[in-house]
């Protein structure tokens, strides 16, 4: 079961299924009345099976709290730059998150969720040194990494270069010299925000070719945010400013 892209959680398949019934392959439950209210099973031809619980365990290498409902969803189709980059020119307001190494797919399978509600437009990823879209990253992300435009890379300065000549503005969290707290900035409609490698940070050339450095503020206790901890925080903080949450 361990290279099934798996969700669980009552919850969160009932929203999944609403959202994007053709992206179910298989629902586990308990009990078939769990889907009663959905009809169109047979419509997208998704198999149900009942299961125990000792079944349901075993689907996993950790303890889970499933509910009593597991699906296996189909593999996640990635958008190409270009076309996203029309599209997102199509909007007057535009929140791009890049990532610039995450190794961890727990990291960024928190990102991927943070970034659903936080209203971000497209996620910019390497297609190198950075962790895939993999069943755990779309475990961790509850299943809302199929709620985003993701969009793998092979150079994030050359992609960088694109959206500034595309009226965006590039933000790098950084805690260097010349950062500005995230509370003082003003961020543009069209805004880019990245986010470093957890033990690195956002690389050199990817800093120098940004338009802003930024820092979350904190008691400083200890060195810095976990990565997924200060993506959340500074989209938070866009998304209030752009309005994105009405």
């Amino acid at each position: 079961m361990e290279n099934l892209n798996l969700i669980y959680g009552k919850h969160a398949i009932e929203e999944f299924l609403l959202k994007h019934p053709k992206m179910v392959k298989k629902i586990w439950v308990k009990d078939k009345k769990y889907l009663e209210k959905f009809t169109n099973l047979n419509e997208f031809r998704i198999e149900v099976q009942i299961t125990s619980e000792e079944k349901f365990q075993k689907m996993f290498s950790e303890y889970v709290n499933h509910q009593g409902m597991v699906a296996e969803v189909k593999e996640y189709n990635y958008i190409p730059f270009k076309t996203a980059l029309a599209n997102m020119n199509k909007k007057d307001k535009n929140v791009v998150l890049m990532l610039d190494q995450i190794h961890d797919p727990y990291n960024f399978g928190a990102i991927l969720r943070s970034s659903s509600l936080m209203g971000v437009t497209n996620v910019i990823i390497l297609e190198q040194r950075q962790v895939q879209i993999t069943p755990t990253v779309v475990k961790t992300s509850a299943g809302t990494v199929y709620d985003l435009d993701v969009t793998k890379v092979t150079n994030l300065n050359s992609v960088i270069k694109q959206l500034q000549e595309n009226n965006f503005w590039v933000y790098s969290t950084n805690l260097n010299k010349d950062s500005v707290d995230i509370r003082k900035v003003d961020f543009a409609n069209n805004s880019v925000i990245i986010i470093g490698n957890e033990q690195k940070g956002v690389s050199e050339l990817v800093t120098k070719n940004s338009d802003m450095n930024i820092f979350v503020p904190s008691t400083k206790s200890i060195d810095s945010y976990n990565a997924s901890v200060a993506a959340s925080l500074v989209l938070y903080e866009v998304a209030n400013k752009l309005k994105i949450f009405g």
